[in-house]
């Protein structure tokens, strides 16, 4: 047997090296493809589309996250854009994608508003960013965000990527990478820390990543610095609206604290890692006949109460979202059934929420029963999306 002795071990081309030896027998590395949890974003590989796959958005219809979790899609004075987002199975080849988010522009937008914006926006809590790992006040740390991008647009085209802070003072960063192709293309943007940064380490919202599809000149500024005024874009970003022919495919998107700004390999989770992530923002909680809700007492005569615990806590009190009409619910007591439209909700926390009826309720106080979705339309989902 022999013994290699050496200092550090280095690639001819690199400028640091790639693993460092110690004095007492042992090393540091410079791994990029193997450290688990290095990914803070979640449902990056576009898995989970709780809402629905495929919806129709324009100015002022269905925009924030309404398709796939925690991605949104919205328009800024765009009122003559629109677009069908949708999941695509159209992915990188042999890389484990299940599948892609797809804007089929429907409505083009000549970009005669020089505010018009139309933009894919992804949001963190402010305390993800505090233990995320990134030093955010120093320059040398990065925020380093990953992703595949393919378009039918032919041609050389930039796409704008806008990082935005919200407590303290605002500050807004500017990136643009570069497509020169029809093909899948993994982008790398590096974000670098700004001592004038701040965080509060709570659940609102503290960081915005957004891609721009489509900027106006009033919000055109030089990319790679930070600043206090709001801009989305430079002058060279392209309009991927300009024509109801383009189609654009996003997937893939890691966003990771690196000290060198070199992304590592896509951190893939299981279906069920990234549900369990998503659930604590939205959960699409009873839909379809005879889904059920819960237990259900009469707390008077007319006056139903319902209480219902989350799938799992969520980020703050959820907004209750439901399909009323129609006779959609069901109180099914003492071999009786009451049919009503629709619940008030009362004294909603983290972990429960409380239904009532009093409009359309009639029997014996103190009984008890199920309630459920009666109709097929009838839906109940909890929305804490920031």
């Amino acid at each position: 047997m022999s013994t290699l002795k050496v200092d550090a071990i280095r690639h001819n081309s690199a400028t640091s090296d790639a693993i460092t030896t110690a004095s007492d027998g042992t090393c540091t590395a410079n791994i990029t493809n193997n450290l688990s949890n290095r990914r803070i974003n979640i449902n990056g590989g576009m898995q989970i589309w709780q809402r629905s796959t495929s919806l129709s958005v324009s100015e002022g219809t269905n925009e924030g996250v309404t398709a796939c979790d925690r991605y949104g899609f919205e328009f800024g004075n765009a009122s003559a854009g629109a677009a069908t987002i949708s999941r695509s199975t159209d992915v990188p080849t042999n890389l484990g994608f299940p599948y892609s988010f797809k804007i089929d522009v429907t409505t083009l937008n000549n970009m005669s508003a020089t505010n018009t914006q139309i933009r894919f926006p992804y949001r963190f809590e402010a305390q993800d960013i505090v233990s995320s790992g990134w030093k955010y006040n120093d320059p040398n740390s990065f925020l380093t965000i990953s992703f595949y991008f393919k378009s039918n647009k032919s041609g050389t085209n930039k796409l704008p990527v806008q990082i935005r802070t919200f407590d303290g003072t605002a500050y807004f960063y500017i990136a643009e990478i570069t497509q020169s192709d029809t093909n899948w293309n993994r982008h790398t943007i590096k974000v670098p820390g700004n001592s004038n940064l701040t965080f509060d380490n709570d659940n609102n919202m503290g960081l915005e990543i957004a891609w721009y599809f489509a900027v106006g000149s009033f919000y055109h500024t030089t990319a790679d610095t930070w600043g206090t005024v709001q801009k989305h874009g430079t002058s060279n970003s392209t309009n991927y609206f300009d024509s109801t022919s383009n189609e654009m495919f996003i997937t893939g998107i890691q966003i990771e604290s690196t000290t060198n700004g070199i992304a590592t390999d896509f951190e893939h989770r299981s279906y069920g890692q990234e549900l369990d992530l998503c659930l604590r923002y939205f959960q699409r909680f009873a839909y379809g006949a005879n889904h059920q809700i819960g237990m259900g007492a009469l707390y008077t005569s007319s006056q139903l109460k319902c209480i219902v615990g989350f799938i799992k806590e969520m980020r703050a009190a959820p907004s209750v979202i439901q399909v009323t009409g129609g006779n959609n619910y069901v109180f099914y007591r003492d071999g009786n059934a009451d049919y009503f439209n629709g619940f008030g909700v009362e004294n909603t926390d983290e972990r429960k929420t409380c239904l009532n009826n009093s409009t359309e309720i009639s029997g014996t106080v103190g009984y008890g029963g199920i309630v459920r979705v009666y109709n097929s339309n009838g839906r109940i989902d909890f929305n804490a999306e920031l």
